[in-house]
């Protein structure tokens, strides 16, 4: 018998969401949002498309290409407020491929400010998928350095900033555990590959890292599975220690229900754990859970490898 996996609201009873609606240009979505912490306060991004993900998951739009924007909001006393664009600027001049701005921009603090990952198709006209470092370039305002990538041909996403130690990591991928670190300056990158991790190919970055007490880092990963209705999504809680082996990984849950979720973001909040994600490509919301709960289901990973952090 097949066991269906849990809503995060069974999973956790004691968390409360919230639906993310900035304001968007006309017709657009609101999906996929990020969070950060950063003195004190709370930082979200949610992207905003032109598109609309159909139910047989397709994209329509009233367009010539898909266009991408990001829209910060403050969380303060429960509440998102203060909405303003985010502006990134580029050097470069954006190719003819269809698919315009910065996709799933995760955001992260470092170095006391705001950062971001995000991936861009507009590069040249082959379309490939490129990841951005985004860096500061002033209040609300970030700058593009694209990365470099192990293998060019390959489109690149999901990457899951972990920011250590004065450098900008992210995990490439998940099994294999493979890291790099990113140069800020020129986006060249040192990839460290340490084999199976345990967690199971399908694997894929999600939100960046939760720092815990007494050492160590949370993140939350998905995979994707194709059902007869469509593709569904499924999540787990992964921590990793300070030198950097896969150490625990929750059951795997569901978010609202079955089809395509995404969490792109997650943060700390004294006691509690917020993290954020999209429903359908059309929906953003913000969940508030105590961090104690996802520990305590939390359960080794087998044959765990470690890496350097």
């Amino acid at each position: 018998m097949v066991t269906v996996p849990p809503l995060l609201t069974q999973w956790a009873p004691m968390v409360s969401l919230n639906p993310l609606l900035p304001p968007v240009r006309p017709g657009w979505s609101r999906f996929n949002p990020s969070i950060v912490r950063l003195g004190g306060s709370t930082i979200i991004g949610v992207r905003s498309s032109n598109y609309r993900l159909t139910g047989a998951g397709r994209y329509e739009m009233d367009d010539s290409a898909i266009r991408s924007e990001t829209v910060l909001l403050d969380w303060a006393d429960g509440q998102a407020v203060a909405p303003r664009p985010l502006t990134i600027v580029s050097d470069r001049q954006p190719s003819s491929f269809p698919v315009h701005g910065w996709e799933d921009v995760r955001l992260f603090a470092h170095g006391g400010g705001v950062h971001g990952l995000a991936t861009v198709r507009d590069v040249d006209d082959s379309g490939v998928c490129r990841i951005a470092l985004l860096v500061p370039d002033g209040t609300d305002r970030l700058r593009e350095v694209l990365v470099g990538s192990p293998d060019p041909t390959r489109h690149e996403k999901n990457w899951a900033p972990w920011a250590r130690r004065g450098e900008i990591r992210a995990v490439y991928s998940w099994d294999p555990l493979r890291v790099v670190t990113i140069n800020p300056e020129t986006g060249t990158i040192v990839l460290v590959e340490h084999g199976s991790s345990g967690l199971g190919p399908g694997t894929r970055g999600g939100s960046g890292a939760v720092e815990l007490d007494g050492g160590g880092s949370l993140f939350i990963v998905h995979e994707s599975h194709h059902l007869p209705s469509g593709r569904a999504y499924l999540h787990r809680f992964v921590s990793l220690n300070d030198s950097g082996a896969i150490v625990s990984a929750s059951p795997r849950l569901r978010l609202l229900g079955w089809g395509v979720e995404f969490v792109a973001g997650a943060a700390r909040a004294g006691d509690d754990l917020l993290m954020t994600f999209g429903v359908g490509d059309r929906e953003a919301w913000l969940a508030r859970l105590p961090l104690s709960t996802v520990l305590e289901r939390l359960r080794p990973v087998p044959s765990p490898s470690a890496v350097s952090a």
